[in-house]
């Protein structure tokens, strides 16, 4: 049995919540622990989610005392701090995304990950969602041909309010960049395991953005309005080594969670609100369309063969992303969300970012 602790309960997004679901489909685990830094929150998602085993700690060591493994769910900010703490104190981690402000930040993670030969993984967990999985099998048996281009978008609709406070995530010095961070690390990290076989490396970035929103209500000071530091929306065009174009819009003012994928062999569209199924619109590769776009349900192998897996959107991934952590731990089972993964997408970030600022295309090859 696994011994895990949250850090970092949530407010608005909630993401530990996620990651406290999933723990509890796996009989091999239990949380035992939840620290955050606001007094009183750590028990109040106890109480909630009914962790019966689990104490509201008051500090870090604490919870490192009383569990094996840890789920990091705070600010960017905090996220190599509190990864290099957990594995000085000799727990296993899984750090949620992105990664870091900055990719040069990432490398006191990684190097306490080799010092320690702990497990540390990174939570790009989108990978896992059926549709996606779906998607990787027909460009792996060669079914779209050479890939002309993609064309993907994702986003939330929370944050279009501008009633909604100023919160970590809109401040640079504390998350970074914005949406082509929080949205982007996970469609930069779907294209590129997708694609990156037949499409080749990322080389080419360049990015527009916009603060649509560009002040807020400070939170704890009723009238008082502070600036938004960074990207409400991001738009941003890469181009791989062998010539294939991906376009990205990511906005956290109101989106619509797709990926198309436009090859030799057709079209396929991915629908966020429909996980489940692919809309595809196939053709003969020496030939132009000649059938309408069919709605078609993902196939039962690409749900995976973990009976505990549960059958419900969005949670899927998230447990077959705890799945690969445990593993991990218990029989060395290799992951290929590796903290090396993590710098590498906050590297695309960075460089997005980077073409954004200066209005110039960044090469990164």
């Amino acid at each position: 049995m696994i011994n895990i602790g949250i850090i970092g309960s949530g407010n608005t997004i909630g993401i530990a919540r996620n990651h406290i679901n999933a723990y509890k489909c796996c009989p091999d685990a239990r949380i035992t622990a939840v620290y955050d830094i606001l007094e009183g929150r750590a028990q109040t998602t106890i109480d909630q989610l009914e962790l019966t085993e689990a104490k509201a700690c008051v500090s870090l060591e604490e919870l490192f005392s009383l569990c094996d493994a840890v789920s990091v769910c705070t600010p960017n900010c905090e996220h190599v701090q509190l990864t290099v703490a957990a594995l000085k104190a000799g727990k296993h981690v899984l750090c949620e995304k992105p990664f870091a402000p900055t990719p040069e930040e990432c490398l006191e993670a990684i190097k306490y990950a080799k010092l320690t030969q702990k497990v540390a993984m990174i939570g790009l967990c989108y990978r896992d969602i059926p549709g996606f999985v779906y998607m990787k099998k027909l460009i792996d048996e060669g079914r779209m041909g050479k890939i002309y281009f993609v064309r993907e978008e994702q986003g939330g609709d929370r944050i279009a309010n501008p009633a909604v406070k100023l919160e970590w995530r809109m401040q640079q010095d504390l998350s970074g960049p914005g949406a082509v961070a929080d949205f982007g690390s996970h469609m930069m990290d779907i294209c590129d395991y997708l694609l990156r076989d037949c499409c080749g490396e990322i080389e080419e970035i360049s990015c527009m953005q916009s603060t649509c929103i560009p002040q807020r209500e400070i939170i704890g000071k009723p009238g008082k309005m502070g600036d938004v530091t960074n990207d409400d929306v991001s738009c941003w065009i890469c181009r791989t080594t062998g010539g294939t174009l991906y376009n990205f819009t990511a906005s956290r003012i109101g989106a619509t969670f797709m990926l198309e994928i436009v090859g030799e062999g057709g079209k396929m569209t991915f629908n966020g609100d429909r996980p489940f199924e692919l809309t595809l619109q196939l053709k003969d590769k020496n030939g132009g369309y000649t059938a309408k776009p069919e709605v078609v349900p993902v196939p039962e192998e690409c749900y995976g063969t973990d009976e505990h897996a549960p059958r419900v959107p969005f949670a899927i991934n998230f447990y077959y992303e705890i799945r690969q952590f445990l593993d991990a731990i218990i029989s060395g089972k290799e992951t290929l969300l590796t903290l090396e993964r993590g710098m590498y997408i906050q590297t695309l970030i960075q460089a997005a970012q980077e073409s954004a600022d200066s209005g110039e295309t960044v090469t990164l090859l």
